[in-house]
């Protein structure tokens, strides 16, 4: 349980999340000038405070975390239900995403019992955008639905894993089977779309596309300690949910509109070393 709690602290953003360590000049500075994670920005906010904006039709939340003691706590706001705004305090849900999915449950200051379900995959807001989460809201005999946005200091790739679905899946059909998962996706300068990837010898690869991702320019090896930052937080496996326990990996379930599976995040809950063969 104390693993656990330290794990969903970090990949909460509360404490640094075990990822691969640039360090100073890896990848010649890639990371700040060449790419982008996003693909588009127009949707996208960072935040001091790591935590979600909610919203569906008619209704809106906010969760904050905060560390109390060595326990992540979630400050909860919720707008447009009832006669006025909401307020709960959530705990983490443990398992830690049991299922692979985010769970937070508390009791609101009225005593009426609140249970938050972030389930990760593209969701369409009311504002007609792609949020990463599908998002559930119960408040005593109150069921809600909607999407959820991450908000944190620093952004992470997979918030737009939905756009870079194409480029991703055409990379692992020119590696032809040998990918194990890939470690990051984002957007060079001029458009064109990056994906790395690791092979199940543990090498890793370098995929540019063209034509909106959906064909490939280039596939290259490339250096294990040319990293950059943010590569492996977290990792993304296709269309296969990784079982619990396997490797150095928690892993959170990606699903479509429709319950079914695109794939797996995986989140390091090691030393942070770079990201082997799963498999």
């Amino acid at each position: 349980m104390k693993k656990l709690m330290v794990i969903a602290l970090a990949c909460a953003g509360l404490t640094a999340c075990a990822t691969t360590d640039a360090g100073p000049g890896v990848g010649g500075g890639l990371a700040s000038s060449a790419f982008d994670y996003a693909p588009s920005r127009a949707n996208r906010s960072t935040d001091t405070r790591f935590g979600y904006r909610l919203a569906g039709e008619g209704w809106s939340g906010r969760m904050v975390f905060e560390s109390v003691g060595g326990e992540a706590r979630v400050d909860f706001s919720l707008d447009g239900v009832g006669a006025g705004p909401a307020r709960a305090e959530l705990l983490i849900a443990m398992p830690y995403l049991d299922g692979g999915v985010r769970r937070y449950d508390g009791v609101t200051s009225e005593g009426r019992d609140v249970f938050v379900e972030l389930q990760a995959g593209p969701c369409h807001n009311p504002d007609g955008g792609t949020d990463p989460y599908f998002a559930t809201v119960r408040m005593g005999a109150t069921a809600l639905s909607g999407c959820a946005l991450e908000t944190a200091p620093v952004d992470r790739w997979s918030n737009y894993l939905a756009a870079y679905l194409p480029a991703i899946d055409a990379c692992l059909a020119e590696m032809a089977g040998d990918a194990d998962h890939v470690s990051l996706a984002y957007t060079l300068s001029g458009g064109a779309t990056g994906i790395r990837l690791v092979d199940h010898d543990g090498g890793s690869w370098e995929c540019a596309t063209r034509e909106n991702g959906n064909r490939v320019n280039t596939l290259r090896p490339i250096d294990a300690a040319d990293a950059v930052l943010g590569e492996g937080d977290p990792i993304f496996v296709r269309s296969l949910m990784p079982s619990a326990g396997l490797s150095c990996y928690i892993f959170e379930s990606v699903r479509d509109a429709e319950g079914r599976l695109i794939g797996a995040l995986g989140y390091d809950s090691c030393d942070g070393g770079p990201a082997g063969s799963i498999g």
